[in-house]
Order: structure tokens, then C-alpha cells, then sequence
């Protein structure tokens, strides 16, 4: 069986009093219109019937006064109205009725046919009323009077003339039958048209009735349309400002509500942001369902604990925030230690296992600087996520003197300029020659790509942003930019497939389970062979996620990819892993080239290096070769390949050869 759709049952269930009001109107309206017309069509056959019986009266008296025969035969016609009425209703109130002969009879009492089915209509279902039950019983009454004209009209007809003494006689009874009925025609008359005028009284009251009935269910609908819709958006209005999960206000209302405190005159107020520090863990072990329970459970514990004048909502995900109006530095203290205790003590248990909660805890106290409703929740923000570099399950207080404080928001400034330059693609890409030091060997196009970032018409290196991308785990998005738009363009240059791209990738990205099927759908898509690429990663990265980086590389290097290991030498220690990593060049490290022809110690890293690279398989760059002494030094040590200024600066790396100027350069560390 089919199922009616929600939508039209709402609409039925909201529609059908009026539906219904509107089919007893309709109702009403034509029963109206029928007893209207049936007592048309009946007071106007009283009205024949009436006329008949006096004309028959007034016939037989002008023949008895003139004895003209003429006169009898206007009463015979005049008589047969009341006859055939007679007729009529005698058949009516027969069991049961023949309407049929009662047509007929109606139509000899002079009634138009398309009235008499009126009549009949109000004859047979009316005539309970006590109106009309006292209208027929006058009807029938002068109807017996009327039929003693019957006698007196057959003896005139059986007898042609009349004599003087007959004539009285006939006089004196039509007058006394005169006297008798017409009383009687009068009152059937009345009490006819009383019934008319009552009857008409009682349909205008009920369709007055039905109209009010009508007014008063489209007001109470309209009231119940109204009660729902402010009930709708109270709800819609409680939804747009809580939180679904926990109950509690949101970022939106939390934010009208600082935005409120802080327009206030006094300023003596608080504000906090609470991060929880095992969230992940409770839902990467215990699902989603875990998670959600832990934030009711901590709302719940978190409502308790605060002041009833503060407003503590839910900002996203495991992140608080309380509004604290007319707090003093050291009660928002107190407060704020007392709600970490508070998350700390929380017994967490979700399908026999115990979780231990913490969070870190970021005051901001409002009263000490004229803060604007960005700047507080950025304050906050910060002071967070200083308790959470300090080492979570921790309260900081935010202090503009800070310098520690003052680095980590400059480092969270670039997390949104980064962001912003991601979506509107504006890095660049360079790229600088590696120069082979064999003057015998083929001369291939090698160079690493390096990354820059425009802004306001500046370009700037990656030394100002990677810090903080780093920090921030931005640097996966950022590689994957880089490799995207590399492949892309190293696709359309000539003779792309002989030469080597260099690409430095950060140590998050050796733990990104999906860069491979990053790599392999970028590289499929650009038609770049994979063994054209070497990926460079610093040792400090590998060294760190040693087994991860092994097995990172060793499934680039099964797609035919080359490593470098960046910035080598910076830690002597890590020559024992040199063995182990699969890397195809050793980049020694430029501090120790820029200065190996005036420091000894310089010279002989150099050469270390050097030897023991080539002693593992592996070819050596050196950096920042600025001079032709320098490389005239490493080519008596006998390093592979060189890279630095004097082999060639930095360039826009483009698809083609064409010229570019470059922007003007600005914070190059």
C-alpha cells in the first residue's frame, strides 16, 4: 500500500476544519436555497388555492343574482384548484405517499410544474413542524367548509332554472359558508406566511451560525498558525544559538554575549577558553559515541562549577569558553583552577576502559586592555594554546609581556596568512642549479625547487613561514602545493624527462599515510616520470621517525624517486644512520662550505663527510658555494655536485625559458 507523504498529511490535518466548514456551508446555503424556494412555490399555491376558493364563492353568488348559466361554468373552474390541492394532499399524506398523484394534483390547482416537486418536497418532510402541522389542519379544515360547495354546484347543474325561493336559499348558504371560511383562509393564510417568516428567520440564523462558527475556527486557527510559528522560531531561535550535542550555548551566542560585556562600561570582566587534551585519544579508541558522552559529561561537570551569572558555551569540537562578567583577576584564577581540577577528576569510563581527562586552560583578563571582540577571543585563543605548549592540564594567564607568548601569536598570525595564501594560490615556485664538479661528466639539468611566498607585492622566503608551518602542521598542505604545481610545470618543459627536480619535503609529510596516493595520482595526471624527481629531507626529520622515514622512502624509491638527505653534518651523531636511509645524494651542510678556506675544522667536515658518503654509495652537493675558490677546494676534494650562488641564483621556475623579473625580495632568512 502506498504511504501518503508527511507533507500532505500536515496539510490535511491543518486544511480540513475549513474543508469541512466550507461543506456545511455549501450544504447549508442549498438546503436554504430549497426550503427557500419550497415556500415560495407553497405560499404561492396557497395563494391559487385562496383565489380559487373565493372566486367560487363569488361565481355562485353572481349566478344566483342574475341566473346566468356563464357564471356556473367560472365556478367549476375556479373550485377544481382547491379540488386538485385536495387531491393533492390526500395522496401526500396516504401510506405510503404517491407523489405521482399528488403532482397531478397540484398541477390542477394551478401550480407551475417545475414548483410542485418544491411542494411536495416540503409537504412530506416538514410537515412535523408545528408551524406547518397548524397550517395544514387550517388547510384541511376550510378545505371541509369549501367542499359544500360541491352539493350546491351539482343541484344548479341538475336544475336549469332557478326559481326566487331557490335563489335565497342558495344565497343564504354560500353566505354562511363565506362566514365560515373565510376565517379560515385567513388564518392558513397567516400561520403560512408566519411559518414563511419563522422558517426564514431559522436559516438566516444558522448560516449567520456557520459564519461565525467560520470567523471563530479561522481565528483559532490563525492563533494555533501563530503559537506554532513563535514556537518554531523558538526553537529555530535555541538552535541557532545552542549546541545540539551538549545543550549549551554556541560560538555565536557566546560571542553576542562577550560582545555585550565588553561595550559595557565596566570592564572588570573574564573570559576563558578550555581545550581538552585527550579528546583525540577518546574518540580515536572509543568512537564517536565516546567522544560525544565525554563533552556531555564534562558540560555538565563544568556548568556546576561556575557562577550563575556566567556563560559557558561550547565553541566547536572539545573547546569551552566562559564568559565571567565582574570577575576579578584573582577570582577568574581561582575559578579557572578550580575548573581544571574539575575536568582532571573526571572519572571516564566507556566500554571498560578508563580514560584520564586533563585540559588546558587560557584567562584573559578583560579589564586590563581596552580589547575589541576579535582581539579577546584571539587572547584567549593564544593563552590556550600556551597552556598547551607548556605542557596541557595547565592554566595560563595571557599577558601582553610575554615574549614567549608574543612569538607563538606571531607564529598563529601566519597560520591564517598561510591558509589565505593556500586558497588563493599565491606561492611560487623558484628553482636553483645543482652543478656537477666532474668537468668530464654530461652536463643534465639538475636544480631544487624552492618555495616563496608573495605578499603585498613582496616576496618572501621560506625561513619567514615554514617555522610556524611546521608548528602548526600546515607543511603537508604546503608540500602537496608544491608537488602539484611542480609536476605541472616540469610536464611542459622540453626535455623535462633527462634532468633532475629536487623537492624538499617536511618531516609531517613522512608520516602522511596519504601522500603516496597523492604522489601517484599527481604523477599519473602530469605524465612526469617519477625517477626525474629527488625529494629532499633534512636528517633532523629522518633521524627522528627513523623506521617511518625508511619505509616512506623505500616505497617512493619502488616508484622510481631519488632522496637526498638536506642539511647533513649538523649532527655528527647521525652519521651511523647514514647506512640505513636509501638515499641517493648527501647534501653537506652549508656552514661548514661558506667558511671551509679560512677554518680548518670546516675543511676536514667537509672531506669527512665526503669519504664516508661515498664509502655508503652515496654522491655528495655541497651548499652555499659562493666563490670559484671554494669551488675550486671541493673539486680537490672531489665532491659530486655543487650549489650555491656562484653556480647560480634563484630563479622563477617556469616552463619555459622566458625572462622573468623577479618581485622585490624581503625577509630572505
Amino acid at each position: 500500500m502506498k504511504q501518503i507523504p508527511k507533507t500532505r498529511l500536515r496539510l490535511i490535518a491543518v486544511a480540513w476544519p475549513f474543508v469541512l466548514i466550507v461543506l456545511l456551508q455549501t450544504a447549508l446555503t442549498t438546503f436554504s436555497l430549497q426550503v427557500t424556494s419550497s415556500l415560495r412555490a407553497f405560499v404561492t399555491g396557497e395563494s391559487l388555492w385562496s383565489k380559487g376558493q373565493h372566486d367560487a364563492l363569488y361565481y355562485l353568488n353572481r349566478y344566483a343574482e342574475s341566473g346566468n348559466r356563464t357564471f356556473v361554468t367560472r365556478f367549476h373552474q375556479a373550485i377544481a384548484i382547491p379540488i386538485g390541492d385536495r387531491e393533492a394532499r390526500l395522496a401526500l399524506e396516504a401510506d405510503p405517499p404517491d407523489t405521482a398523484a399528488a403532482f397531478e394534483g397540484f398541477l390542477k390547482g394551478g401550480n407551475h410544474p417545475d414548483d410542485i416537486p418544491n411542494v411536495i418536497w416540503l409537504f412530506r418532510y416538514f410537515r412535523w413542524l408545528p408551524v406547518m402541522a397548524d397550517s395544514i389542519d387550517d388547510w384541511r379544515t376550510a378545505e371541509g367548509v369549501l367542499m359544500q360547495l360541491l352539493p350546491i354546484g351539482e343541484a344548479i347543474d341538475t336544475s336549469r332554472h332557478i326559481n326566487e325561493a331557490d335563489r335565497r336559499d342558495i344565497v343564504r348558504q354560500l353566505d354562511e359558508i363565506n362566514v365560515l371560511v373565510t376565517p379560515l383562509t385567513k388564518r392558513f393564510s397567516d400561520r403560512l406566511g408566519e411559518g414563511a417568516r419563522q422558517v426564514q428567520t431559522a436559516l438566516l440564523a444558522s448560516n449567520l451560525a456557520m459564519a461565525l462558527v467560520f470567523i471563530l475556527l479561522t481565528v483559532w486557527r490563525l492563533n494555533s498558525f501563530l503559537i506554532h510559528r513563535r514556537d518554531i522560531e523558538a526553537r529555530l531561535s535555541h538552535s541557532a544559538h545552542h549546541d545540539d550535542l551538549t545543550g549549551l550555548p554556541n560560538r555565536r551566542l557566546f560571542e553576542e554575549s562577550l560582545g555585550r560585556a565588553l561595550e559595557g562600561s565596566s570592564k572588570r570582566h573574564a573570559l576563558m577558553f578550555i581545550d581538552l587534551d585527550q579528546f583525540k585519544a577518546v574518540n580515536d579508541h572509543g568512537g564517536h559515541a565516546a567522544g560525544d558522552e565525554l563533552l556531555r559529561r564534562v558540560s555538565r561537570d563544568l556548568g556546576k562549577a561556575i557562577r550563575g551569572t556566567d556563560l559557558l558555551a561550547r565553541l566547536g569540537g572539545d573547546e569551552f569558553g566562559i564568559v565571567l562578567p565582574h570577575c576579578a583577576p584573582e577570582d577568574a584564577l581561582r575559578i579557572a583552577m578550580r575548573l581544571r581540577e574539575i575536568t582532571e577528576a573526571i572519572d571516564f569510563v566507556w566500554n571498560g576502559h578508563r580514560y584520564a581527562i586533563s585540559a588546558s586552560v587560557g584567562v584573559v583578563h578583560l579589564g586590563e586592555h581596552s580589547y575589541t571582540l576579535q582581539e579577546a577571543l584571539r587572547a584567549a585563543d593564544i593563552a590556550c594554546y600556551m597552556a598547551k605548549e607548556k605542557g596541557r592540564n595547565r592554566v595560563h594567564v595571557y599577558e601582553t609581556t610575554d615574549a614567549a607568548q608574543t612569538q607563538f601569536a606571531a607564529n598563529l598570525n601566519w597560520v591564517q596568512r598561510l591558509h589565505r595564501a593556500l586558497e588563493e594560490d599565491r606561492f611560487l615556485l623558484f628553482s636553483q642549479p645543482i652543478a656537477s664538479l666532474d668537468a668530464g661528466k654530461e652536463r643534465q639539468d639538475h636544480c631544487e625547487i624552492l618555495l616563496r611566498l608573495e605578499e603585498d607585492g613582496k616576496l618572501l622566503a621560506p625561513g619567514a613561514f615554514i617555522p610556524a608551518a611546521e608548528r602548526f602542521g600546515l607543511m603537508p598542505a604546503i608540500d602537496r602545493w608544491v608537488v602539484s604545481h611542480a609536476l605541472d610545470i616540469i610536464g611542459r618543459r622540453k626535455g623535462a624527462v633527462s634532468g633532475t627536480y629536487s623537492i624538499n619535503l617536511s618531516g609531517l609529510t613522512l608520516k602522511d599515510e596519504t601522500f603516496l596516493p597523492f604522489l601517484r595520482e599527481a604523477l599519473r595526471r602530469s605524465h612526469v616520470p617519477a625517477d626525474v624527481l629527488c625529494f629532499e629531507i633534512t636528517e633532523t626529520s629522518a633521524i627522528e621517525n627513523l623506521d617511518e622515514a625508511i619505509a616512506f622512502m623505500n616505497a617512493m624509491r619502488a616508484m622510481g624517486c631519488r632522496f637526498a638527505l638536506d642539511d647533513f653534518g649538523v649532527g655528527m651523531s647521525s652519521l651511523t644512520y647514514l647506512k640505513r636511509l636509501p638515499v641517493d645524494y648527501v647534501k653537506i651542510d652549508g656552514s661548514f662550505v661558506r667558511d671551509m678556506l679560512t677554518d680548518k675544522a670546516d675543511w676536514m667536515t667537509v672531506e669527512m663527510i665526503h669519504q664516508i658518503s661515498h664509502l655508503a654509495g652515496r654522491k655528495t652537493i655541497a651548499e652555499f658555494v659562493e666563490n670559484a675558490e671554494i669551488r675550486k677546494a671541493l673539486c680537490i676534494i672531489g665532491v659530486d655536485y655543487a650549489q650555491g650562488y656562484f653556480i647560480g641564483r634563484p630563479m622563477p621556475f617556469l616552463a619555459d625559458e622566458a625572462v622573468v623579473v623577479p618581485l622585490r625580495r624581503a625577509d630572505v632568512a
